[in-house]
């Protein structure tokens, strides 16, 4: 009888000792991931109040960039962008571009509908009237120069 009565004893502290264990990690790992949470939304407020600009250019970078006469350009922005057809972007000189906002409403594709010419500079600007979500503006002009690969011949 003593020896099913220690059994129980030691049975007994092991299951106190685990409990006690569990509420200690339990309130420890939940009190991290509170704090983790409240982080995370404060980086998620802050960047939402923040102003737009651009986050990234494909090419990149896009200053002084040579491409292809068929090469899309991707200019993405920190903030989801209204709608495209208030975009009034200005490229010269003039050159026919299909003008699209992918599915992240960040991003413009500015993609040419005909080759454009060979060894010519083109500076593309999104004025600075450009609306993103939240009744926001670029609050300057945009402008970027990039040129097209040259062509010397055989």
């Amino acid at each position: 009888m003593n020896n099913l009565s220690l059994k129980q004893k030691i049975i007994g502290i092991i299951t106190v000792i685990g409990i006690i264990l569990i509420l200690i990690f339990q309130g420890g790992l939940y009190s991290k991931s509170t704090a983790s949470v409240e982080k995370l939304e404060d980086k998620t407020t802050t960047t939402q109040s923040e102003n737009p600009e651009v986050a990234s250019t494909n090419p990149s970078p896009l200053e002084k960039a040579i491409i292809w006469g068929m090469q899309p350009i991707e200019i993405t922005f920190n903030l989801p962008i209204e709608n495209i057809p208030e975009l009034k972007y200005k490229l010269e000189p003039e050159a026919d571009m299909k003008v699209e906002l992918l599915n992240d409403k960040k991003t413009i594709r500015f993609t040419p509908n005909k080759p454009l010419p060979l060894g010519v500079s083109f500076t593309l600007t999104i004025p600075s009237e450009a609306k993103f979500d939240g009744k926001k503006t670029l609050g300057q002009d945009y402008q970027v120069h990039f040129k097209t690969i040259e062509y010397k011949g055989v």
